[in-house]
């Protein structure tokens, strides 16, 4: 048992020093080239020295952490137990009496704690950081942020009448139409401040010929499934009369999620925001299938991790046996890049509605961790 404990610490460690290499190089290529992007899409509009591109790029680290973890988890996997194998260390456990499941258990636990760390610690310092190098990048090119210019929304052909908490109806406007301006965005577009709805109506020319009809400002507007929650009211007509009400609620064709999806995308929430963003976004019967997809994603890249450290393990028992390093890099990068490409194709199935994100989430690793520990369990036990 002695024995074993410093196999496993040796070959923990050999993981570790092989990640972080395969990772500091693909990471430093994926840098110097991003900076070069930003030199030239950000210093083409605006000037920009070195230390800015780089400053930005910097904010664009932690998510492509995200992207490039699982390729160098599998790569450092091939060079670790390739190296082992290259120097007869493995025949020489396997000839101590110890398992492949004791020297495959560092890999595996590094693997998983990895998985979480993205989870819990790179996922949300991404979602962080890209919202900064989104408005840094915004200022360095002049692009006003939404609370400057406001946000421009159009309704159309309103069958309601407008009523508000207590029944009474506020304007009768069918078949009307409401453009919409909301000076700024509340959170993740949970509701707009400092709102004007201007309405119109068809005028003797038809649809073509629309009419002033009149004119409501408040100073918040909520989007609820088919009504505007309004507070602080004021409602201008034509002729001067004005009314002013606590709260109204106007109806209207917009999706409930309207505001979600193009204030919040699933990128911009962090995994520890997800499950309360999820259940109030179920509760305002919102459209929540991308952030599920998104929560569901992270919960299983602890289980996507460990099948990438164990492709690298199993091509690398087979080499040990066989030889051919040429057959090693071949089989275990495609099996990752089939891996990967079968966990977009699940993303891009849920998204169509195909199938639920629980299961798009969850199927293309547990199918690759249950295959190739079925490998591992046939090389190892027969």
């Amino acid at each position: 048992m002695v024995i074993a404990g410093r196999i496993q610490r040796y070959i923990f460690v050999q993981c570790l020093i092989s990640l972080m290499m395969t990772l500091g190089i693909i990471l430093l290529a994926i840098l110097l080239v991003d900076v070069v992007e930003q030199v030239r899409t950000v210093g083409s509009r605006t000037e920009i020295g070195i230390e800015t591109a780089f400053k930005l790029t910097l904010m664009k680290t932690p998510g492509l952490l995200l992207e490039t973890l699982p390729f160098a988890m599998l790569v450092g996997s091939i060079l670790t137990y390739s190296q082992l194998s290259r120097r007869s260390e493995i025949p020489a456990v396997r000839a101590a009496g110890v398992s492949a499941w004791r020297f495959l258990g560092p890999v595996m636990v590094l693997a998983v704690v990895v998985g979480a760390s993205m989870v819990m610690i790179i996922d949300p310092l991404a979602t962080r950081l890209n919202q900064d190098f989104q408005a840094e990048r915004d200022r360095l090119l002049g692009n006003a942020p939404i609370e400057t210019n406001g946000v421009w929304l159009s309704q159309g052909d309103l069958q309601a009448n407008a009523a508000d908490e207590t029944g009474s109806v506020a304007d009768e406007n069918p078949n009307g139409q409401a453009i919409i301006h909301g000076r700024g965005v509340v959170g993740r577009g949970r509701a707009l401040e400092n709102v004007t709805f201007w309405y119109f109506r068809p005028g003797p020319g038809g649809r073509a010929d629309r009419v002033f009809t009149h004119r409501i400002d408040a100073e918040r507007a909520e989007l609820t499934p088919g009504f505007w929650q309004l507070t602080a009211v004021v409602e201008n007509r034509l002729g001067g009369d004005v009314r002013r009400e606590a709260n109204l609620a106007l109806p209207t064709n917009l999706r409930s999620d309207t505001l979600l999806t193009r204030f919040a995308s699933a990128k911009t929430i962090p995994f520890w925001e997800l499950p309360s963003f999820i259940d109030a976004g179920r509760s305002a019967g919102m459209e929540v299938n991308a952030y599920v997809l998104k929560f569901h994603g992270l919960l299983a890249t602890p289980l996507f991790m460990l099948a990438m450290a164990l492709i690298g393990a199993v091509v690398c028992l087979r080499l040990a046996r066989s030889g051919g390093l040429s057959q090693l890099i071949g089989a275990g990068a495609l099996a990752g890049f089939v891996l990967f490409f079968v966990t977009r194709l699940a993303a891009g199935m849920s998204a169509s509605g195909a199938t639920s994100p629980e299961a798009a989430a969850w199927c293309p690793p547990l199918f690759a961790l249950f295959a190739v520990l079925t490998l591992l369990a046939h090389a190892e036990d027969g």
